[in-house]
């Protein structure tokens, strides 16, 4: 009996008619494709810039895509380059973020206005890729740029680099090492860095066991303690990059940071004098990392301050 019923249920479904809906719609390429093409609209800012979001700079088996935000004024040609690199531990942060700024990417759309083109990087955090992910990342995002520099109005020629904190070490990465066999349009190497309080040395310390002062980073560079990390050590630290071909460097620091304390741009500073290369160093009393204070005045004062000398410094080495 259940045989028969099984039977009928089946030869009912069989006879059922196909359903004859509206027709999809679908274009079909040669081969696998991951590319996104959902329209990136444009975000405009005041000053005839826009913003071009969640661009793909780079695609990695196993990893998100690495994606970057851009700034331009419309129509804008042949415009030199600032590439901002977040901070956040190498472990959070994302590109359109630095310190206490309230609305940083309208402050990147007002560096475009005054005659940049502007782009903002994300990277592999350390949760996702122990280093030198991040800085491949950022030579990466670089010689994207550059391949694409008549696409965004840009100069391959004229690229400086900024970041906080992570991102300050890794701005001073991308000035101190790069591919300098590649074409100056086509490879990593930039012409200009400021990096605001970042780390340069991480043998270097104000505290009496700089092993300790240091822990933290050992996540970072995919080893587990200061004599199990020293080739990490050495291959994470700026200093040991410098020479007399590194361009043209902005030290910017705060007086009071615990986070990472003032020596490191000092020492930084004392190498890149040593060996002739362009570098200056200004320190901003009263702030702790981020530039934070408990006077509000002197911490809005001093944004203020590092962005205008960040600008400034630009444009003396960018648009001379």
């Amino acid at each position: 009996m259940r045989m028969l019923l099984l039977c009928a249920v089946l030869g009912a479904s069989l006879s059922l008619p196909a359903y004859a809906g509206e027709p999809v719609k679908a274009e079909v390429s040669t081969g696998w494709s991951q590319e996104d093409t959902l329209p990136k609209l444009p975000v405009p800012f005041p000053g005839g810039v826009v913003a071009l979001p969640d661009l793909t700079y780079a695609t990695i088996p196993g990893y998100r895509p690495l994606k970057l935000d851009i700034y331009r004024g419309q129509g804008a040609k042949d415009r030199p380059l600032l590439v901002y690199i977040h901070g956040g531990g190498w472990a959070m942060g994302n590109s359109r973020g630095l310190a206490a700024f309230a609305d940083f990417p309208t402050v990147l759309a007002d560096l475009a206005a005054r005659g940049y083109a502007v782009a903002a990087v994300n990277y592999r955090l350390k949760s996702e890729a122990t280093f030198p992910a991040q800085s491949q990342d950022v030579d990466a995002a670089i010689r994207w740029l550059r391949a694409n520099a008549a696409t965004y109005g840009i100069d391959p020629a004229r690229v400086g680099v900024f970041g906080d904190s992570a991102g300050g070490h890794l701005a001073a990465m991308a000035a101190v090492d790069c591919d300098r066999s590649a074409p100056v349009e086509k490879g990593d190497c930039v012409q200009a860095a400021v990096p605001w309080y970042g780390i340069y040395d991480f043998t270097v310390t104000d505290k009496p066991r700089p092993p300790e002062d240091f822990k933290p980073i050992y996540d970072f560079l995919g080893c587990k303690d200061a004599a199990d990390c020293a080739d990490e050590i050495k291959a994470a630290g700026p200093i040991n990059y410098v020479d007399a071909k590194t361009p043209p460097i902005l030290l910017l620091h705060g007086e009071l940071d615990a986070a990472v304390p003032v020596i490191q741009a000092q020492v930084m500073h004392d190498k890149l004098k040593s060996v002739g290369a362009s570098a200056r160093m200004v320190v901003y009393p009263g702030v702790n990392h981020g530039w934070m204070a408990k006077d509000r005045e002197l911490m809005r004062s001093t944004h203020v301050k590092a962005l205008q000398d960040t600008v400034d410094f630009f444009d003396a080495v960018l648009k001379p």
